[in-house]
């Protein structure tokens, strides 16, 4: 039986339900970097390019959290389906455990070897002097953003998005606060730049882990998830995670190490490419936050819907999730294209920074349409349904082969305008589209990946 009027209402009551947080929740952490990047390049230019290439070790460890996470959320949202509860608290528990123990592992890292991490990505003196100092303070974030995280995001698969919206937008308050504060040295302080933002970032991770924390235990009632949890015994459930979840994170983290050395490419061709790269990157966030909203709603209503039994209902909301992406994906293309003239106005740049940023943001236009595709159909109906392996492969095969390799050639030994490396590393979204969108309009891509 496929959905009624009244079903189809329903469906979209469900999708803004828990999209619309979400992308709030995007729109507040993507915040963080905006007041980031237009207080500290309203500075400089390099110090702008220090806590961009700084914040790539982030980058590559909020991956593996989300990984973990998303992961978990391939198994929970079936469970969830069929309310039962303890395996969705020892699944939840076991992912905290990781990546905790991975938090302070990548925590002792940059803070003991902040100069060396900085060399990976970029070649100039001046952007790692800078970047190290922002590392040897917000390192100590690291442990907090892993428990937080996860937590946060695991909720999303029995459908409590809020509470994440109103952690991260305090949070987000406070971290704007403590940037005015610390960057420019308000309130009889003296004006810390780079430091000031390392510093608000921390106390803004520590507080909120101690928000996440009185909420588990004074607030939560769905799962009612405690600490012993983090301990529970899930043998059973060993065999569906390495079949559904570990390809989820393996694909998370893949993606995450290539944008990293997509990172690096850029980093070793100057400070003016770098800086404009940095400021677009806050650019795409900014115009993602809503497919980001509608793929984890897709993720997590697929999900759903299979735990349920309903497999006709996921196919028809994979296609009208499929019509909304593409709307989506015209508005966002649109809207960047129109936001190019003025662009280079919000920071401080030079004339050819100002050039690049303008060039650059034609091609973000292009690969943000086909990422927009991609969210909903790779990471959202098809990892939500437990085609995982698919998605991972796809992942890797796009990444390393396409759209790094024909980078670094393109950087590296070809040597061609900066522009047309910016390109090149974006081709990979299109070519993902391309293959993905068909697979999903076939339908062959549900799984069950309960135990009983």
């Amino acid at each position: 039986m496929g959905v009624n009027y009244l079903e189809k209402q329903s469906i979209y009551r469900r999708i803004l339900a828990i999209a619309v947080p979400i992308t709030l929740q995007n729109l507040i952490n993507v915040g963080v970097s905006v007041t980031d990047t237009l207080m500290i390049g309203g500075i400089s230019e390099v110090q702008l390019s220090g806590i961009a290439q700084a914040n790539q070790p982030y980058f590559i460890f909020t991956t593996l959290i989300f990984g973990l996470a998303a992961g978990s959320m391939v198994l929970t949202s079936q469970y969830w389906g069929k309310k039962n509860l303890p395996p969705i608290r020892a699944i939840l528990g076991l992912m905290i455990r990781i990546g905790v123990i991975c938090g302070i592992l990548a925590g002792v890292l940059v803070l003991s070897k902040p100069f060396l991490v900085m060399s990976v990505f970029t070649n100039d003196a001046e952007v790692i002097n800078y970047g190290a100092e922002y590392l040897k303070i917000v390192g100590y974030s690291y442990i907090f953003s892993a428990f937080t995280g996860i937590f946060l995001i695991g909720l999303r698969s029995i459908e409590n998005v809020k509470i994440s919206m109103y952690i991260y937008g305090i949070s987000f308050g406070l971290n704007v606060f403590l940037n005015w504060v610390f960057i420019f040295g308000h309130l009889g302080l003296k004006p810390m730049e780079i430091k000031g933002a390392a510093l608000a970032t921390l106390i803004s991770r520590i507080l909120e882990f101690v928000l996440t924390v009185i909420y588990i235990y004074f607030i939560e009632k769905q799962i009612r998830f405690r600490f012993k949890d983090l301990f529970r015994g899930t043998s059973r459930y060993w065999r569906t995670l390495t079949r559904y979840s570990v390809p989820v994170l393996f694909s998370e983290l893949n993606w995450g190490l290539g944008i990293s050395v997509q990172a690096a490419i850029i980093g070793h061709l100057g400070v003016s490419v770098l800086a404009a790269s940095s400021f677009i990157n806050v650019v795409q966030q900014l115009a993602g936050v809503a497919i980001m909203g509608v793929g984890a709603a897709a993720s997590i209503l697929i999900g759903t819907l299979i735990g349920e039994g309903e497999e006709e209902k996921a196919l028809d909301l994979s296609r009208l999730l499929m019509k909304i992406s593409l709307i989506i994906a015209g508005v966002i293309a649109l809207s960047v294209i129109l936001f190019r003239p003025i662009a280079p106005n919000f920071i401080k740049a030079s004339g050819e920074t100002a050039v690049l940023i303008k060039s650059m943001l034609f091609v973000s236009a292009y690969m943000l349409f086909f990422q927009s595709l991609n969210v909903v159909t790779l990471a959202g109906i098809l990892r939500g349904s437990g085609d995982t392996v698919f998605c991972a492969s796809l992942d890797v095969a796009t990444l390393w082969f396409i759209k790094l390799g024909l980078g670094l050639l393109s950087a590296v030994v070809f040597k061609i305008h900066p522009v047309w490396v910016y390109f090149i590393l974006s081709s990979d979204e299109f070519l993902k589209a391309v293959i993905t969108t068909p697979r999903v309009l076939r339908g062959k891509w549900i799984y069950h990946t309960t135990v009983h």
